[in-house]
């Protein structure tokens, strides 16, 4: 979730400060300072494969408390999440954790159904710029109960890596395990092009993806594009906005 990240492969696990870490790993929600963020991608061009997102992070005294909504779709079929999460820090570990609650609504005669989810992660310095990280999705199990059938929620493993090149290059690595589905990797870099201007790059396997994108961040706000190509699927053109406070 993120312009930002999209178009870096979604290869999140260790990104530092990350303004939608409520969708990734928990551990590094931005703690720096209070801050609202918004997105909106529409998957392969069609209106009805719309995501739209938001969500907001408030430092105090005792941890960093976030918040995330995110909605997919549209009137034959919408998935909602609402999302609530805390991190915190000790010397140089940082560990999170998420509250999530998922609901989808469907076309009859399969009904909506609604399920409560939690996901953990933790972040650690290896060395100066080079941080390890690995969160956990839905480690609860939990699964809808829809009138005609129930099914159970994504659960993820990841672990990741991100490397920051003396604030001129950002590089990230992803090895993630959804339970259904082969082990994916995913990657991507950022550098900056001129001052406040960033590229990006991102590539993914299971599925093949690859992405791009440009920021741009000034004091107050930042402003993400991000194109991501599925190889069979097409373009999926998305943008952010973030706010600082």
């Amino acid at each position: 979730m993120g312009a930002d990240g999209l178009a870096m492969g979604q290869a999140t696990t260790a990104l530092q400060d990350n303004n939608w870490a409520i969708f990734s790993n928990p551990a590094t929600i931005n703690s720096n300072k209070k801050s609202v963020s918004f997105f909106s991608l529409r998957n392969y061009g069609f209106t009805e494969l719309t995501d739209i997102a938001a969500t907001g992070s408030i430092p105090t005294s005792i941890g960093t408390a976030a918040f995330g909504f995110h909605r997919y779709g549209g009137d034959l079929f919408n998935e909602t999440r609402i999302r609530f999460g805390y991190a915190n820090s000790w010397n140089n570990l940082k560990f999170g954790a998420v509250l999530n609650y998922n609901h989808i609504s469907q076309a009859s005669p399969y009904g909506s159904g609604g399920a409560l989810g939690m996901d953990v992660g933790i972040t650690t310095m290896l060395t100066q710029g080079l941080w390890l990280g690995a969160k956990a999705t839905n480690l609860n199990q939990p699964s809808y109960d829809f009138a005609a059938n129930e099914e159970s929620l994504s659960r993820e493993l990841a672990i990741g890596l991100s490397y920051n090149l003396d604030e001129n290059a950002l590089f990230l690595f992803d090895i993630v395990k959804d339970v259904r589905f082969p082990v994916a990797y995913r990657g991507g870099i950022e550098v900056k092009v001129v001052e406040n201007l960033k590229g990006r790059v991102g590539v993914t396997t299971e599925p093949n993806t690859y992405s791009f994108g440009v920021g741009y961040e000034a004091t107050l706000w930042e402003a993400n594009l991000v194109f991501q190509r599925h190889e069979t699927l097409g373009f999926s053109p998305g943008i952010g906005l973030n706010f600082f406070f």
